[in-house]
């Protein structure tokens, strides 16, 4: 299955793989399969990026599924179809 990746404001993944925008083809059929496949290809920078100390994942670090919706840390099982868009973005703060 191939899978459109992109990352917004997520400087540190954006440099490991030498891009912000990346075609994912795996065998995994969900979010959390992406994320796998992604550590998988790219190491530390990308688990150190989207996981903390722990290996809770970083809630700082948003996912949005076809530009559409973001999907809850707690549902990184979300099922995944050939062509779907996931964006990985950085949760902005300030005031």
């Amino acid at each position: 299955m191939k899978i459109d990746v992109e990352f917004l404001s997520v400087p540190l993944i954006s440099e490991a793989i030498g891009k912000k925008n990346l075609e994912v083809d795996m065998s995994g059929e969900t979010v959390k399969d992406v994320i796998d496949e992604l550590i998988r290809r790219f190491a530390e920078k990308v688990r150190d990026t989207l996981y903390d100390e722990e290996g809770n994942y970083n809630l700082m670090v948003q996912i949005a599924l076809n530009k559409k919706f973001v999907i809850p840390f707690n549902e990184l099982h979300t099922p995944l179809k050939e062509g779907d868009n996931l964006t990985f973005m950085m949760l902005v703060t300030g005031g």
